[in-house]
């Protein structure tokens, strides 16, 4: 370490030998200088008062190459305004004196193909599904580290240079997840082709016709599970406990729904939409969350809803009278059982048992609704 280095460090406020801590300080400079930090970087770092975060940044490398909006729009062939109205569809709000990533030219040629085939309209919203799924994982990533690795965590690190090394490795972690994100999005696309080629009237592999038709909509098997008396329940545990007590929830309806063939369509606060490719298996979902909600120390009950019908398709979502319905049905479930539609029972096999409870009143419907208590044949 030359005395220059530290003379300049000293001068720009990032380091005093007279200061408690000085020794722990210099070595993270040194560490720092060592991986490529400037001194400019590490300034800018040290004023937001997070100096050991440039260990992390410093794992992306120099920063990308930027383009202005009217230089991406010159490149891309783009209005500026047709420019903008993608990148507002992706979740990138932009400005005249906006920098963006010189790379985003390839989302603007996947747009055009994607407009040109399907039409302008249609492509904006797939964007805005792309747009929402890349901020979450965004988020997502970003509320991790903190959780599990920022101030005042267990792992956080007990001097500056722990907290250097933690910041290097979590972001040596994160980098993968583009990666590992492509890979999963090819499989679950695989995945959704098929489910889409057995619901919505295009040919089976075999070459035989399969009923339904394009744009009529899709016959599915739906369900809701939620989680009775929530809201008191919430208000006797702390946040913490709240939010991983829900965590377990989410997770036991993502591992049903999967394991039996389907899948989460989303969560809505104490509540899980999902769909599989059969009541059956739409049932058994619903039954096996409830009873690992049952296992649970700290949820609250849970309750099913079924039902079997015609819905609209979009964005990954569901929607129409069946969704509403199923939704309200939910409430005339008793604590830890299921109930389903009248269509739904009238496909159960017989590793079902089906209970009639009458005409059920719902909310927001103005006819009573056919309902039956599922329980499963071979329960132990």
């Amino acid at each position: 370490m030359s005395g220059v280095d530290a003379h300049a460090w000293e001068e720009a406020g990032l380091y005093s030998p007279a200061n408690p801590g000085a020794d722990e300080r210099l070595a993270l400079l040194e560490y720092l200088v060592a991986r490529g930090a400037t001194l400019a970087q590490m300034v800018e770092a040290h004023e937001r008062g997070n100096l050991p975060a440039v260990a992390g940044d410093l794992v992306v490398g120099s920063e990308r190459p930027t383009r202005s909006v009217a230089e991406l729009a010159a490149a891309t062939g783009f209005s500026e305004e047709r420019l903008r109205r993608v990148l507002l569809a992706a979740g990138l709000p932009v400005t005249a004196d906006t920098k963006l990533p010189a790379e985003l030219a390839e989302l603007m040629t996947a747009f055009a193909q994607g407009a040109a085939l399907m039409g302008e309209d249609a492509i904006l919203a797939f964007t805005r599904v792309l747009g929402t799924a890349a901020t979450n994982i965004a988020e997502a990533a970003v509320a991790l580290f903190y959780a599990e690795l920022g101030p005042g965590t267990e792992r956080e690190g007990s001097d500056e240079m722990a907290r250097a090394k933690v910041a290097e490795t979590a972001t040596l972690a994160f980098t993968t997840v583009p990666e590992a994100l492509r890979r999963m999005v090819l499989a679950q696309f695989d995945r959704a082709v098929r489910r889409a080629q057995l619901s919505r009237g295009w040919s089976s592999p075999d070459g035989t016709s399969i009923p339904g038709g394009a744009g009529q909509g899709e016959v599915v098997a739906l369900g809701f599970v939620d989680l009775v008396g929530s809201t008191a329940w919430a208000q006797g545990l702390s946040l913490r406990d709240q939010s991983l007590a829900l965590a377990r929830f989410e997770s036991a309806a993502w591992s049903s729904a999967v394991l039996a063939g389907g899948r989460v369509i989303k969560m809505i606060g104490d509540e899980v939409f999902f769909t599989a490719p059969s009541v059956d298996a739409t049932c058994a979902i619903a039954t096996e969350v409830c009873r690992a909600v049952e296992a649970d120390p700290l949820l609250p009950p849970a309750r099913g809803a079924v039902g079997l019908g015609l819905v609209t398709p979009r964005e990954g979502d569901y929607f129409g009278p069946l969704v509403n319905l199923v939704s309200r049905l939910v409430k005339a479930a008793t604590p830890g059982t299921v109930v389903v539609t009248e269509e739904a029972a009238a496909t159960l096999t017989d590793g079902w048992v089906a209970r009639p409870l009458g005409p059920q009143v719902l909310r927001g419907l103005e006819h009573p609704v056919a309902a039956f208590a599922v329980t499963s044949a071979h329960r132990d």
